[in-house]
């Protein structure tokens, strides 16, 4: 896993997965996740956003068909080619 720590992050496209994140700042950022192994410790989001892909995202279509997380209006989704829409 690759260490980042005590880094701000701004107006970039971050891969959380196999990342370990301390005191870290993200800003302006999209923060894409796939449900792979990450660790995230005092950090902060500011004006982010997060973009779910393979099981991460079926994890989100899973919870809210259960009702245990409200729809979002448009959540970020990823085209058949692997870009971020």
């Amino acid at each position: 896993m690759t260490r980042y720590e005590n880094r701000t992050f701004e107006n970039e496209h971050v891969v959380l997965d196999e990342g370990v994140f301390v005191n870290c700042v993200f800003k302006n950022c999209s923060l894409e996740y796939s449900g792979g192994d990450v660790y995230v410790q005092n950090c902060q989001g500011e004006n982010c956003q997060l973009v779910w892909r393979g099981p991460a995202q079926r994890t989100i279509n899973l919870l809210q068909g259960l009702g245990l997380l409200a729809p979002a209006a448009s959540l970020p989704t990823t085209e058949s080619s692997g870009r971020i829409q």
